[in-house]
């Protein structure tokens, strides 16, 4: 089965909830950015993907945290992101490990950890949804 990949319209929905919620500049740095970031996760060899799921959750994060296509809420809009696409695909990750996930995105950010440990983190602490 093919997996549910984010739209532009669903990235700005994010964005704009994450804006609302936690305050910041609403505004985008960068389009083509933001449809690089959109497209990122989509990567195939010879019609196959490159990635899997956690693989791609991953890279909606690390793409818009490096890319930076907003003004504001980046990590935010990354964050969110990884979990809605999870969501879309019948996954999620565990509750209590939410907030370490938060903590993860600062440290791909800051180069603690890169986008295979966040990958490896997201497939061990993610379950179906019941």
């Amino acid at each position: 089965m093919s997996p549910k990949f984010l739209s532009l319209d669903d990235i700005l929905f994010i964005h704009g909830e994450e804006i609302i919620t936690a305050g910041g500049e609403p505004n985008i740095r960068d389009m083509e950015g933001i449809k690089a970031c959109i497209e990122s996760p989509k990567t195939t060899f010879d019609g196959v993907y490159l990635l899997d799921l956690y693989g791609m959750a991953a890279a909606y994060v690390s793409c818009f945290v490096f890319r930076h296509p907003f003004i504001d809420g980046n990590k935010r809009t990354a964050l969110a992101s990884c979990l809605t696409f999870l969501y879309l695909n019948g996954f999620e990750v565990n509750e209590e490990h939410e907030e370490e996930l938060a903590d993860l995105v600062v440290d791909l950010v800051t180069k603690k950890i890169d986008t295979d440990f966040l990958s490896d983190f997201l497939r061990t602490r993610s379950s179906p949804i019941s």
